[in-house]
Formats: C-alpha cells, structure tokens, sequence
C-alpha cells in the first residue's frame, strides 16, 4: 500500500500508566451509575433508619451511626478533665555585689613646683628625687595674677605666654604623673579693680575694699565673680590638670573689716561660698578634674565661720580633697573625720616638709 509523503505507518503502545488510568475511570463510571441506579430503592424507615427496597430482596437496612446518649433530667454536665500543669519555680538572680566606693584620689604623694622643668622626662627624674608621684603649681596667685597664656582673663593680670600654656600642656601629659593647679579663688586685685560693682566686695561708698597689703577681693555673691573664676577654671582643665586646688575660697579676715559693706547681700557667706564650688564644680565635670580646698588649721579646728565663711559642713561634701599643713595632724584627721551620714567626704592630704609617710602628702616649694 503506498503511503503518503511525509509520514510513516504509525503503531501506538500504550504504557502501563495508561491502563491504570482507564480501569480506575471505569471503575468510577460503574460506582456512579450504581449509586444512580440505588437512588430509586432508598427509602426512610418511620425511626429515621435508611434502607434499600430491594427486588427479590426486600429491605436491606443501611449502617447508621449510634446517636448520642441522652443525658438524664437534671444531671448536671461533667466538668472538664483538669489540666494540672507545675511550673517550677525560676531560680532568684543572684545579687550583684555592691560597688566598692570609689576611691577620690589614691594615692596622693605630691611635690610643689616653684619653676617648671623643661619636659616631662626632667619632671619625672625631679619627682622620684622625693618619691612623689605627681606636682603642684600655682596658676593664680593671692593678686589675681595668671600663669598662663589665658584668653578671658583680665588683661593685666594675664602674666604667662604660649609658651608656658604649651609647658604646662607637655608636663601634665607626663605618663604617671598627677598634676595640680594651685588657684587663689577670690583675692584677686584686677578683675575686682576692673568691675568693682558687679564683682567686687566694696565699702558702703561703692569703691573697692582693699585688705592689710591693698589687695582687692572678689565678692562670691556676685554672679559675675563666679563666672570669671568659672571660666579660668575651666581654662586649666583644657591645659590638662587633673585637679585644681582652691586656696582662699573664704571671705577676708584681715584688714579694715568694719569698711567692707554686706548691705545688699542676700544670703549667707557659707551659702554664697558653696554657690562658687557648686559652679566650679559644673564647668569642671566635662574634664572629670577633681576639686580640692587649701585650708588653714585654725579654719578646721576653730569656728571661724563669722568672718571667713568658712563652713566645714556646707563645704567639704562639694569637694574631693582637702589640704592642709597641721601641727596636729591627729586632731586634724580627727575634725575631719565623715559623719555617718556622709554620702561622700573628702580625703585628707598634709602639707609636711618631709616627703613619706601614711597616707596622702604634699612638700611644699622650698
């Protein structure tokens, strides 16, 4: 037989997937014709049973689930099975230990400086010659006169140069070293001179008030005195002093007293002296510089409060460290001991002339 172009004689196979396929269909078709075919036979018994009115057969009862059990008459519901779950208790935290207080200053063994060495490496040689570990250098003196080359300063009060900011930077970057600013806080002849009524203390004709030696005063009350001392405070911390301490933070007990004029003061001198350390200590908290005071063994020992200001008990909890040179240093360590109160206290460095012994020390400039 002859075939035409393009195609061939063509015999299919069929795979047994296929088959499968075919018989399941078959198989559906003859379940579907045969529930078709069981319709017309289904019949409902007057109990609700099905069954199947079968020829030759008569009925033939379907499978029907059991209902559920009827409960009695004022039984009540049992309750649900309960779930009894235990939860074991959380182990308690462990209490963190308390920090240790921390210590204000360690070990204090200081050397005061009357000149400066050229660098740190002769800074360094001077201070093991009596064991110290740090210095101490006035930046401001009982005139007002500054040692450094300050930008806010009163001009001509101003005594040191670059070169000596530059100095003081090098040597209280020394390695090991703390360094300390010795400041004079209110006996001060320019600034007061310069701003008599918004800075100075004056007499009850409005002029300045000058002490035994001439010297003028900065009156604490005045917010333009705390700012000045403020501001050059916050001048040797930029130099990189680790602390400053305070010497003559106190009203003037010398002098022609009964001319100096308190009328228009508004609080008292212990108030107004603890307003000068609580601003001291705001411009210093950027730098972390502690603060300490320079105090006299009278100021400690006696109430010298009337004149001086000087309140032991409104002004040691605004400082880190208190200094001072003491005939009795037993008596001294004993006026300042911390009452129990005391959220924090001072630490205690004499002034001796010998280097050594317990406890904190300064040698004072020969």
């Amino acid at each position: 037989m002859s075939v035409a172009r393009g195609y061939q004689n063509y015999r299919g196979r069929r795979s047994a997937g296929t088959v499968a396929a075919i018989v399941l269909l078959v198989l559906v078709l003859i379940a579907a014709c045969g529930f078709i075919f069981a319709q017309q036979y289904i019949s409902y018994a007057d109990d609700g049973r099905i069954y199947l009115d079968l020829p030759y057969f008569g009925r033939v009862y379907l499978p029907t689930p059991a209902p559920p059990p009827e409960e009695e008459p004022g039984a009540e519901p049992e309750p649900p099975p309960v779930q009894l779950v235990i939860d074991e208790p959380e182990p308690e935290p462990e209490p963190e230990p308390e920090p240790e207080p921390e210590d204000l200053f360690g070990d204090h063994r200081l050397a005061e400086l009357s000149a400066l060495p050229a660098d740190g490496t002769a800074l360094t040689a001077l201070l093991a010659e009596t064991g110290a570990n740090g210095f101490v250098y006035s930046v401001r003196n009982d005139k007002g006169e500054i040692f450094w080359a300050s930008p806010t300063g009163q001009k001509n009060a101003v005594k040191g140069d670059e070169a000596a900011s530059a100095r003081l930077r090098d040597l209280c970057g020394t390695d090991g070293v703390w360094s300390v600013a010795r400041f004079n806080v209110l006996h001060d002849s320019y600034y007061a001179f310069a701003n008599m009524k918004e800075a100075a203390i004056c007499q009850a004709n409005g002029y300045v008030w000058y002490d035994s030696q001439s010297w003028h005063w900065l009156e604490p009350e005045k917010e333009l005195a705390r700012q000045y001392v403020s501001s050059l405070a916050a001048e040797c911390a930029q130099l990189g002093f680790d602390e400053l301490l305070l010497e003559e933070l106190c009203y003037p007990t010398r002098g022609k007293l009964h001319k100096i004029s308190y009328k228009d003061n508004t609080m008292e001198k212990k108030d107004a002296l603890a307003l000068v350390l609580t601003d001291l200590r705001a411009a210093l908290e950027p730098y972390g510089v502690k603060l300490s005071l320079l105090l006299t063994e009278d100021q400690i020992l006696e109430d010298t409060s009337a004149d001086s200001g000087v309140d032991l008990a409104a002004l040691l909890p605004l400082v880190d460290g208190v200094y001072v040179q003491a005939v009795d240093p037993e008596a001294v360590r004993a006026a300042l001991a911390a009452p129990p109160e005391a959220e924090r206290w001072p630490e205690l460095v004499l002034i001796t002339a010998e280097p050594g012994g317990a406890g904190s020390w300064c040698v004072p400039a020969g």
